[in-house]
This record gives structure tokens, sequence and C-alpha cells, in this order.
């Protein structure tokens, strides 16, 4: 005689009672990972994937411009290759502390986007983020397009994606908003940690052309060897994971939700008036 073991039945109710809250509460988020997994090991899955890795491209190039821009620097133009490859070209006046200038800009891309999934992460939950999100990265897309995208191809394929990101963030409803959001998210994150393995070699290519990565740049102008300097990036941008699936913010918890929840209370009570603004 044999008799099915379930996972309640080894947990203690409350943490199968936890469970179940995170779950629930990680819904968007697990089915983006899922999504995601399940697409990257398929080849029709990455044609899918295909507009999204372009996105990772965009905000690692956009990283290291916005790198140059906060050290006083400029940005000249971007190019975003077929290949989901990507160059940003900067511009750095010489003098004191150039050799630490060129380094952060240099490990912008790879740290800035695992900072910005982290960050996207962390307003998952909240009523406003993600639709704020959505639009603001259509928005930058289409201003990087104008201002520093230069080759064909990027100009035109960021432009519409920009563009439907935008319509998205407006005509969407918020759930569907909040699962496209969680895969922006979900992108960052995972090409963040993904793509850092591919700098533990002293090479790369970019539109088919071979060239230095990142971490030899950096190592070219400081200390320590390129594989260092890629660890360390991997290290944060795993960290910059866990803070982003760690602290993001309760919507059932905190003043907002409190008020929110008390309009909506009010406003199903035909006896109390409500003033909304």
């Amino acid at each position: 005689m044999s008799s099915a073991v379930y996972v309640n039945d080894l947990l203690p109710p409350e943490r199968t009672s936890r469970l179940e809250k995170l779950i629930e509460r990680e819904q968007l988020l697990l089915k983006s990972l899922v999504v995601l997994v399940i697409l990257m090991n398929f080849p029709f899955g990455r044609f899918v994937l295909y507009p999204f890795m372009l996105f990772s491209t965009w905000v690692h190039e956009l990283c290291h411009g916005l790198a140059a821009i906060l050290v006083g620097g400029s940005v000249t133009k971007i190019y975003v290759y077929k290949d989901g490859s990507g160059l940003a070209y900067t511009r750095m006046s010489t003098g004191n502390l150039y050799t630490m200038k060129r380094a952060f800009v240099a490990g912008a891309g790879y740290s800035g986007t695992a900072l910005v999934g982290g960050v996207l992460l962390l307003f998952r939950r909240t009523r406003r983020g993600p639709r704020r999100g959505v639009a603001g990265f259509g928005l930058a897309m289409l201003i990087t397009c104008a201002l520093w995208v230069r080759n064909p191809f990027a100009i035109v394929v960021l432009s519409v994606f920009g563009f439907v990101l935008g319509l998205c963030s407006w005509f969407l409803p918020a759930n569907r908003v909040g699962e496209l959001y969680s895969f922006l998210a979900a992108t960052c994150c995972l090409n963040a940690v993904d793509s850092i393995w591919g700098l533990f070699h002293d090479a790369d290519f970019v539109n088919g052309e071979d060239v230095s990565t990142d971490a030899e740049t950096v190592s070219d102008v400081l200390f320590w060897p390129y594989w260092f300097w890629a660890g360390l990036w991997f290290v944060f941008a795993v960290a910059m994971l866990f803070v982003g699936l760690l602290f993001a913010p309760d919507p059932s918890e905190g003043p907002e939700s409190a008020s929110y929840q008390q309009r909506l209370s009010s406003a199903r009570d035909p006896s109390v008036s409500v003033q909304v603004y």
C-alpha cells in the first residue's frame, strides 16, 4: 500500500503558509523567470527573446554613456548591432583621474545593467512602479535614438521598441503592465549575470570583430587581471539580484496601501462621501 507525500505534509503549517504567500505574491516574477528559462533553451525561444536581448544591450551601452557623463565626459554615439552586441563611444578630457574615469566608464556596462535590474525588481510590486517604469524605458529609448544612436538598424528597432513600450504603458491593464515590467526586470538581471561569464576571456566579438572585453579594458588601465574584474562584477550582479528579490516593498503594507484600501472601502459604502484628488 502506497501513500502520496505532499509538500504540505513535510513543512510546518507556518512555513507552508509563508511559502504559499510568497508564491502568490511573486506570481508575475515567477512567470517571467519560468518563461525566460524555457525560451533561452530552445531555438524558437531565442527568436522570441531577440528584442529583449537588444533591450539589454541598449541598457548596457547606455550605462557606459551615462557613466561618462557622470565623470564630466560626453557620449558621441551608440551602436547596437544585429548580433546583440553593441558599442558606446564616449569622450573624456585627459588630466587628473583620467585613468580612474576610463575604468569607471568601462565597468559601468555590466555593473550598471545589474544595478538597473535590481532597482526594477525593487519596484515590481508597487502600484505605480511598473507602469511608470515601462513608460520611462519607452521614452528613454526614443530620446537616446534621437541623441546618440547612430546605426540605422538600432535607430529603427529601438524606436519601434520604445514606441511599443509607450503604448503598452498607456493601454495595457495593470496586471499586463506588471507582467511586462517583471519580464524586463528579469531580462536585465539574467543578462547581467549570464553575459558576465563571457568576460572571463580576454577577447569578445562586436559586430563580428574581435575586440577587448570591458574587463580587459579595466585591467589595462588599472591593476589586477581581467578575470578579477569579471568576478567582481559577477558578485555585484548576483548581489543586486538578491537585493531586488528580498527588499522589494510589500504593496499590502505601508500608508499608501492603507489609504488606498480605506478609499476603496469607503467607495463601496454609499453612506460615505469620498473626494478623490
